[in-house]
């Protein structure tokens, strides 16, 4: 179990990552008209790359919820595998980054969070047999 939620979280990040970028490059045409977007592309898929390692990082307290005690108490199983990337995305809107560099701290966010949920129900889904 603890290496399908690990490969789970693998495919997150990669997932994610690659929505991520497409969803911010498409912002940053759309909101930032005329600029050299050959030198803002690889800012973005850095910057991506690393915010979505941190949502990643945040997410690895999912690896402990196949521990029998958790698994059968589905408010600890949930809390431990949402609880990082809810929080990175709660603080992101509590205390906002200057310039449009928060908006994308968000989508981000909500794209790994999301990425994340379809994993987490296919893993149930699984795992319930159905």
């Amino acid at each position: 179990m603890v290496k399908i939620i690990l490969l789970n979280l693998v495919k997150t990040f990669i997932f994610s990552l690659i929505v991520s970028i497409a969803i911010s490059c498409i912002y940053y045409a759309v909101v930032i008209k005329g600029n050299d977007y050959s030198k803002a592309l690889p800012v973005i898929i850095s910057a991506l790359f690393y915010l979505n390692g941190i949502l990643l990082i945040m997410a690895t307290p999912a690896l402990f919820t196949p521990n029998p005690a958790i698994w059968g108490n589905p408010a600890w199983k949930l809390f431990l595998y949402f609880a990082g990337p809810l929080a990175y995305i709660i603080t992101n809107f509590i205390a906002p980054q200057p310039g449009p560099n928060n908006t994308i701290y968000i989508t981000a966010g909500i794209v790994f969070f999301i990425t994340h949920a379809i994993f987490y129900y296919k893993l149930t889904k699984k795992v319930s047999g159905n």
